[in-house]
């Protein structure tokens, strides 16, 4: 992994604050899938945060410098303060190869409609049912309503191919953004008991999609063709080169 801030080799006092907002990207020959989303989620998150904008053009700049002539990778772009821009960059990530077994968990994200620092709690859900042989934590609210994974939407297919958002709070990923732009797409409450009426489900964020197989102990019809389009229809989205 290359680190670097503001252009320069990260120093070990760079990477200890857990406070700040970052974002993920998978880089394609030199590309990025939804690199505007990125770019505003950094620059609305550092209003908020820090009260004053973040260049976008900065921002790329930054990134083409520390990829250094890379053409596939994992890029992460952190911001712990209101100055220093850290990027790394890493092996390229693909989807889980096998559907996802999710347990639901009775824990949401803080400031959910932030990618923030400081996971620890839905990191640790995750771990405990990884231990209980699932592959991910199915976040909920206190009702039992459906929110997210620890690090990825979730989308419910209607036998129709549209795909239901649950409306507990969750990071509107950019991922879930660009199925939103190329598939009939709805926002509303999902409760444990209309899991079983959909056609399937999957997760979704910046590596890709992957099916959802069960959630606890309902399985879940597999999708087939219904997911195969949502995927070809987000595989055919332009690679912006940064």
């Amino acid at each position: 992994m290359r680190i670097e801030t503001n252009g320069r080799p990260a120093a070990a006092s760079d990477l200890f604050s857990t406070y700040g907002h970052f974002t993920a990207m998978q880089v394609r020959d030199g590309g990025v899938q939804g690199l505007e989303h990125h770019l505003a989620r950094l620059d609305a998150a550092h209003r908020e945060l820090f009260d004053r904008p973040l260049s976008g053009g900065r921002v790329r700049d930054l990134v083409r410098h520390a990829l250094a002539g890379t053409a596939d990778a994992s890029v992460r772009v952190t911001l712990r303060d209101a100055d220093q821009v850290l990027v790394s960059v890493a092996e390229p990530h693909s989807p889980p190869p096998a559907p996802q077994r999710l347990r639901s968990v009775p824990y949401l994200r803080p400031f959910a409609h932030l990618k923030h620092l400081g996971g620890f709690a839905q990191l640790e859900w995750a771990r405990r049912v990884r231990l209980d042989g699932y592959d991910d934590a199915l976040l909920t609210a206190s009702d039992g309503a459906l929110a997210e994974s620890s690090i990825a939407n979730i989308g419910f297919l209607a036998p129709d191919g549209g795909v239901v958002w649950p409306a507990a709070p969750h990071l509107h990923g950019i991922g879930m953004r660009l199925v939103e732009a190329t598939t009939p797409s709805t926002v509303r409450p999902v409760l444990p008991a209309d899991v079983a009426a959909f056609a399937g489900a999957f997760l979704v964020n910046s590596i890709g999609v992957v099916a959802v197989s069960s959630i606890d102990d309902v399985p879940l019809p597999d999708a087939g063709a219904l997911l195969t389009a949502v995927v070809d229809r987000l595989a055919a989205v332009s690679w912006e080169r940064v």
